[in-house]
């Protein structure tokens, strides 16, 4: 158990920063956590009757060590959520939108490849973190400090946006919230198979890539979901080769606006060349089930799958949000209830693979290596001028000085004049990979 355990707990190999009188250290700042609060009473109480999976990790396919890399990117998850609402408090912070209660999302980083594209919803924290581990060197964890502490040196969006992202982890960056990303997502999906049919193969994808676009509930009901998700059903239908997994996140709730019950099921069970799945997206054991068929039938099928998982959004929309102005004290208290970390930690500990003390040990370890990287995040340099945003936005990464030359499209010459539109998806999509 001792070598399992050892999986779970974060390292840092970081120094503590330099104390700063100017500033509160973040392990100081007190916030509101219901959440957190009933997590470690649950634990130390060991008053889990009700959680956990009734299948085991042998039953989906998943070693113990495996499982417990899966909680810890949700602990990993969960607890950026924590410096995000401290960050805010001690004002060094400005984006609180969070992941909790979707952290199961990391289940299907686990089943889908590296090499799958995939478009994230928002609140998918869980998913880059636990991809993340599939490369060597990478630091999820300050990576997101450095994006909600607005630094100019996250990797991602320089300071200008807290967004999930990563190119050596095939993560296209976008702001999602309005489902603006699944056109893109679905126009990747149609452009491995055009590439197949034009015979372009500068594109670091294999030929049975697949993509993978996650969305909310509440998405769904936009303009751009619906024509994205119509358009992989009309080309499907017709036979055109779209492997694209198609994951909402189905909390039950936009914002402060409820999803009606069974909606989301109504539109989307009996649709035309589309593989509908449900899954109880608080149990990472079914999830992962669901996960690996998902990403077996879209890679041999060539054809869209919709993996509806419910879940539950524990806290607010984001960390200024009033739950109360739309929700009932007891409606809150019955959802704080569902928490997935702790069916997660009650699969862990009723199989045997972790102790209760295991999974306090890996909680409260990761909350306080997040803690001394967060002191030192809100010490990076920020963007201070008009100029300095635009120059983050056209920098060649890795080359100071230099300011990238935009170009029309991508493509190489001989194919710029091309008359398909799929094609410059194809060229943008082996490009972005291999620039």
């Amino acid at each position: 158990m001792g070598s399992v355990a050892s999986v779970a707990r974060e390292t840092s190999t970081r120094r503590s920063p330099v104390p700063d009188t100017r500033r509160r250290a973040i392990r100081d700042v007190q916030i509101k956590d219901n959440v957190h609060a009933k997590f470690l009473a649950r634990i130390s109480a060991n008053a889990l009757k009700n959680y956990g999976s009734r299948l085991s990790p042998a039953d989906v396919g998943l070693t113990d060590e495996q499982l417990v890399g899966i909680f810890h990117s949700q602990v990993l998850s969960r607890q950026v959520d924590r410096m995000a609402c401290k960050l805010r408090a001690a004002n060094e912070g400005y984006y609180t939108v969070g992941s909790s209660g979707h952290e199961c999302n990391a289940a299907f980083a686990e089943a889908f490849r590296l090499s799958d594209l995939s478009f994230l919803h928002y609140r998918d924290a869980a998913f880059q973190i636990h991809r993340s581990k599939e490369v060597a060197g990478q630091t999820p964890g300050w990576d997101l400090l450095l994006s909600l502490a607005a630094s100019s040196e996250d990797p991602i969006a320089s300071g200008r946006h807290k967004v999930l992202g990563s190119k050596l982890l095939n993560i296209p960056p976008q702001t999602s919230t309005i489902a603006s990303h699944m056109p893109k997502a679905v126009g990747a999906a149609l452009s491995i198979g055009l590439a197949k049919r034009i015979e372009f193969t500068e594109t670091n994808f294999p030929a049975d890539s697949v993509v993978i676009c996650s969305f909310g509930d509440a998405s769904v009901n936009h303009s751009t979901a619906q024509g994205a998700i119509n358009s992989a059903c009309w080309n499907a239908f017709q036979g055109i080769e779209v492997p694209i997994a198609f994951i909402c996140e189905d909390n039950g709730i936009g914002i402060s606006v409820r999803t009606p019950d069974g909606w989301i099921r109504s539109q989307f069970a009996d649709r035309a060349a589309l593989r509908y799945m449900p899954v109880n997206g608080l149990d990472v054991l079914e999830t992962y089930k669901a996960a690996v068929a998902a990403e077996d039938f879209v890679r041999r099928e060539r054809k869209p799958v919709f993996v509806h998982m419910h879940c539950v959004r524990l806290q607010g929309h984001a960390g200024t949000d009033v739950q109360t102005s739309y929700r009932t004290r007891e409606e809150i208290d019955a959802i704080e209830n569902q928490d997935p970390l702790l069916h997660t930690a009650a699969t862990l500990i009723g199989n045997g693979i972790l102790t209760g003390d295991d999974v306090l040990d890996t909680y409260n370890g990761v909350e306080e290596t997040l803690a001394r990287m967060a002191d030192e995040a809100v010490k990076r340099p920020k963007l201070e001028s008009p100029e300095e945003i635009m120059e983050a936005l056209f920098r060649v990464p890795g080359k100071a000085g230099r300011k990238r030359r935009c170009q029309p499209t991508c493509a190489p010459r001989r194919l710029r004049k091309t008359n398909c539109s799929w094609a410059s998806l194809s060229i943008w999509h082996g490009c972005w990979a291999g620039a």
